[in-house]
């Protein structure tokens, strides 16, 4: 059973991120859940406010990444847990950047566009798994790009519902699933020029998104872990649907204090999001990654 889903998942992930198209969310490639920190523990009939803050960066080169839009990537997030009951119930804000650059400066780091989240996320353990219902506000603004002559400014916000379901491989809790489903309340894309208006993917028409996270870890040695995780996402618009997806292998080290990651990732996008004629690229990524243990997968 436990081969018979990994397999299902990898060839999942194998023949859905080739034809990869859709819009790009920051925590695509990530699950967040507040309820598994395991230096946070509430006792029965216990509540609190303002119980835990956390958080994830990274930041990396691409090796291979097809346009001229990028070379270097940073990621910035946090989240704040307002209130906690128990270890069931947990109330959290979260926000996150996705900063991306290219290497046409005197310094090989120009500033190239910045995608930027903020969300309310409310988390429930049920008795296998966590329901989580959310609102996210999501935008993306150009940085340094007037002397290009064009602007791309993209605005969208959606009502989130996702399953988590911790799975237990080969060891307790190794592996992850999460399903998420968003329904867009807000679709808003500015062209300039004005005649790339309208040109397909046209973000204006999104109406609903299908995300699926995979994750899965083994011990090396010690605290030392291997990493493997990924997504697919379908994005549904009124003229057809979009896809994109990811896989990642990484090792790290586990702390109290914190996790760090080391790996490569290889990830198509059918609309990078930047250019103002949206283009495809596949981006063959290489960084690290620093996030709070246990809630971040």
């Amino acid at each position: 059973m436990k081969i018979y889903i990994i397999s299902t998942v990898s060839l999942f992930f194998l023949f859905t991120a080739i034809p990869a198209e859709a819009q790009r969310m920051i925590e695509r490639g990530m699950t967040l859940n507040p309820l598994e920190n395991p230096a946070v523990n509430l006792q029965v009939g216990e509540s609190g406010w303002f119980p835990q803050v956390g958080g994830w960066a990274s930041f990396g080169s691409y090796a291979l990444h097809g346009d001229d839009n990028h070379q270097w990537y940073q990621h910035l997030g946090g989240y704040f847990e307002i209130y906690r009951r128990e270890n069931r119930t947990s109330v959290a804000v979260t926000g996150q950047i996705e900063f991306i650059a290219n290497a046409d400066n005197d310094i090989n780091f120009s500033p190239r566009a910045i995608f930027w989240e903020e969300g309310l996320l409310y988390t429930r353990r049920m008795n296998r798994f966590f329901l989580q219902l959310g609102y996210y506000h999501r935008c993306k603004h150009d940085i340094d790009n007037l002397r290009f002559g064009e602007e791309r400014t993209s605005v969208f916000g959606s009502a989130l519902g996702r399953i988590v379901l911790p799975l237990s491989l080969s060891t307790d809790g190794d592996g992850l699933l999460a399903f998420q489903y968003d329904h867009y309340t807000i679709t808003w894309e500015k062209r300039t020029p004005a005649l790339y208006e309208g040109i397909s993917p046209d973000w204006e028409n999104l109406i609903n998104s299908l995300r699926l996270n995979a994750a899965w870890q083994t011990g090396l040695n010690g605290r030392t872990n291997l990493y493997f995780d990924g997504y697919t996402m379908s994005s549904f618009l009124k003229d057809g649907f979009l896809m994109s997806g990811k896989v990642r292998a990484e090792v790290g080290s586990r702390t109290e204090a914190g996790e760090v990651r080391f790996g490569v990732h290889l990830e198509h996008l059918g609309d990078s999001g930047i250019s103002v004629h949206p283009r495809a690229v596949t981006l063959l990524g290489i960084g690290i990654r620093i996030m709070t243990p246990g809630s971040i997968r």
